[in-house]
């Protein structure tokens, strides 16, 4: 098998000089990772392939980028090598697109590729947290075996599909709704949208009551049933001309438009998810009432940590301002009803948190304001939503809580080296750091918080664009 290995960078803009160093480290490490399965690297073909009109004859020994392969499917109605695989690193995740005759046989972890090349082996485990061992560890692997012809090990086929697959694992942090989206949510949708639905999902490690709980995100993105791959029939063995193992993932909670696959934008992403929960608000809307309605705010509230312990104080703050107030806890509903309530909204605040996610049902030029808790959590604030939130067409605004804001001088004398030195306290790692900082209930400073909350309310009084009405075509 011959592949390519395509790099692709960040943009970084505003970045701090320590969050500049990390991501080139990051990045690094893909670059120098000692792999035993052979890359495609001249540098003069990558070139030539990114010309649209370049066709080789030995094209089919080249594995194409992505971008490359999408180009030719929705522009020239063929092109693509009969029998080929990509090998693709993003940032977060190894995957591979191949093409040709494929046989996955759940019941011993493995999927066959009769090709010319043969002879030909990898492992993998399809889920895009291939720099967290912890993660990964959950994760179940899967062999790719490459072999020139059908002999007694290769399983026939009992369910011949005409449309592509996808094969992915739902293990690790799913369940945490930060994870959910950043893991296999936004992925998935980078992965799979450019099918229009003409693609069957073959999950691994499956929770079922999850699946359940994005029935409607899934039903959005393939119009065929969802195989639980571990739990196939013995010699049920599935067969496809075209699957991907692994999902797209470029970064927390973010999509880069300049990594494969080329040109999604979060903007994208978030408008999916409002059209298929059928939301009625892509964007503000003037308010043409007399008198003008109450703009919407949502504070999220936290039950077990990061508690806001003046909730009180602040809804009557907000009101007085001219908010409608709407207090929620992020388990109060199922998932659709809570998507229509977020939509309603025209700010949403709360502590720095999974529920922050739900921004994604927001309406364009709407505001969300993270709380951040202080341990100069910034950086890790910034890279999982405040880099972000922009890019979703929103306007992003920033608290930051201070030492006197916090229960941790309940907690820590003022010379202790967790107030002295929260640094010291990053480089151990994230659990220590969520346990030092991450645990602790705040009490704002009511006129401090209440500049930010003027300068939400002053954003969404300016907003006089009409959104579409009905349904979000």
């Amino acid at each position: 098998m011959k592949a390519s290995n395509t790099n692709h960078w960040f943009q970084l803009k505003n970045f701090s000089a320590v969050l500049a160093l990390s991501f080139l480290l990051v990045s690094l490490s893909f670059l120098t990772s000692n792999d035993s399965y052979k890359f495609y690297d001249n540098s003069d073909d990558w070139y030539k392939l990114q010309d649209d009109n370049f066709t080789a004859p030995d094209e089919e020994s080249l594995c194409l980028s992505s971008a490359k392969i999408l180009h030719r499917l929705e522009h020239q109605s063929g092109g693509v090598p009969k029998e080929s695989v990509c090998r693709l690193r993003v940032p977060k995740s190894i995957v591979y697109e191949i093409d040709g005759d494929i046989r996955v046989d759940g019941n011993s972890s493995s999927i066959f590729w009769i090709n010319l090349g043969g002879h030909e082996s990898l492992n993998v485990k399809p889920f895009p947290r291939n720099c967290d061992p912890n993660a990964m560890s959950s994760v179940r692997e899967f062999s790719v075996k490459s072999l020139q012809f059908q002999n007694g090990s290769v399983p026939q086929c009992s369910s011949d599909h005409s449309y592509p697959a996808i094969i992915f694992s739902t293990a690790a942090y799913t369940g945490n709704f930060f994870h959910d989206f950043t893991d296999v949510l936004i992925p998935l949708f980078l992965t799979a949208h450019r099918y229009h639905g003409e693609v069957q999902f073959l999950i691994t490690n499956m929770k079922p009551i999850w699946v359940e709980k994005y029935t409607i995100f899934f039903k959005s993105l393939t119009r065929y049933k969802i195989i639980n791959i571990d739990e196939e029939p013995h010699g049920n063995t599935h067969c496809y001309k075209s699957m991907t193992i692994g999902l797209y993932a470029h970064r927390e909670f973010a999509i880069d438009p300049f990594m494969p696959p080329l040109g999604y934008t979060f903007a994208d992403f978030t408008h999916f998810m409002r059209k298929s929960y059928y939301l009625e608000r892509h964007a503000l809307r003037k308010h043409w009432e007399s008198p003008p309605k109450r703009p919407k705010l949502l504070l999220i509230s936290r039950r077990w940590s990061r508690k806001l312990l003046n909730a009180n104080e602040i809804e009557t703050m907000a009101s007085d301002l001219g908010f409608e107030i709407i207090v929620m806890d992020e388990h109060d509903h199922p998932l659709d009803k809570y998507a229509q309530i977020v939509n309603s909204c025209d700010v949403i605040v709360g502590i720095h948190g999974s529920a922050l996610s739900y921004m994604v049902f927001l309406p364009q030029k709407a505001v969300v304001i993270q709380i951040v808790p202080w341990g100069r959590l910034e950086g890790l604030s910034w890279c999982d939503y405040a880099f972000t939130v922009p890019k979703a067409k929103l306007k992003y605004l920033e608290y930051q809580v201070s030492l006197e804001e916090t229960t941790l001088l309940n907690k820590y004398p003022r010379d202790h080296p967790n107030i002295q030195d929260p640094f010291s306290v990053h480089l151990q790692g994230f659990w220590v750091l969520k346990e030092a900082y991450m645990n602790e209930d705040v009490t704002l400073d009511l006129q401090k918080f209440r500049n930010t909350l003027v300068e939400a309310l002053e954003h969404v009084k300016k907003q006089e664009k009409t959104s579409l009405g009905g349904r979000i075509s």
